[in-house]
């Protein structure tokens, strides 16, 4: 009976060890990747190419999901608190990194826009000061204007901005919402590629749905993994 016990507690210990063995090798495996990460996302602060760093920061943001490592039973001497500590204090600089990038926006880089009546196509409406546009189901009697959009429910900005800006978006709609940045020289009152902003290399433009996000250029649409939002 004794030799029965004895034997019992013998595997207990090594299914243990084993465990802990594995679970000290996830832990490893998780300092690899979130130092691999944090070295990653340290060049990319560095990038003046923002296209390229939002697809890259996407696929950063996303491949680091912090999980909680499994819970496992080990002998009493076994600790591994100095790594866990070690793991958690890695994952939060990876996290405060991810939120540096997009605080550090100087004030001089807003831009505070208005909506030019001058380009506002006819079946758009412009309120509260030339900030607000809204689709109307019916024709709006504009006067002609060779800046006018008369082909595509389009409307620009008063304003022209180059270099780096920032400015923000609300939205709401049951359709598809583009938002867009386009040379002020685009073309106005033919119909066809020229006036869309999507299928022409004179504008960039956001797909916004309520469950979607795409980013369009020049026929080239880029699905963004991340969540819709009602302010862009």
């Amino acid at each position: 009976m004794y030799s029965e016990v004895k034997e019992l507690k013998r595997d207990q210990e090594k299914a243990e060890l084993s465990g802990a063995e594995r679970l000290l090798e996830q832990l490893k495996q998780e300092i690899s990747d979130l130092q691999r990460r944090i070295t990653e996302l340290e060049q990319l602060s560095h990038t003046h190419d923002h296209i390229h760093f939002l697809q890259s920061f996407q696929s950063l943001s996303i491949s680091s999901g912090c999980e909680d490592s499994p819970s496992i039973t080990v002998h009493q001497h076994l600790s591994f608190d100095k790594t866990r500590k070690s793991v958690s204090d890695l994952k939060k600089r990876f996290e405060e990194l991810c939120q540096e990038k997009f605080i550090i926006i100087h004030k001089h880089d807003f831009c505070d826009l208005t909506l030019d009546p001058n380009t506002v196509h006819y079946y758009l409406i412009l309120s509260e000061k030339n900030k607000v546009v809204t689709r109307s189901e019916t024709n709006q009697l504009y006067s002609d204007h060779p800046e006018r959009f008369d082909s595509y429910e389009r409307v620009l900005s008063k304003e022209s901005e180059c270099g780096r800006c920032h400015w923000e978006v609300e939205w709401s709609s049951e359709r598809n919402v583009f938002i867009s940045v386009s040379y002020k020289d685009i073309r106005r009152i033919v119909r066809g590629d020229e006036c869309v902003f999507v299928h022409n290399n004179q504008s960039w433009s956001l797909q916004c749905s309520s469950s979607s996000l795409t980013f369009c250029h020049n026929n080239i649409m880029t699905d963004l993994k991340v969540p819709s939002s009602s302010r862009i």
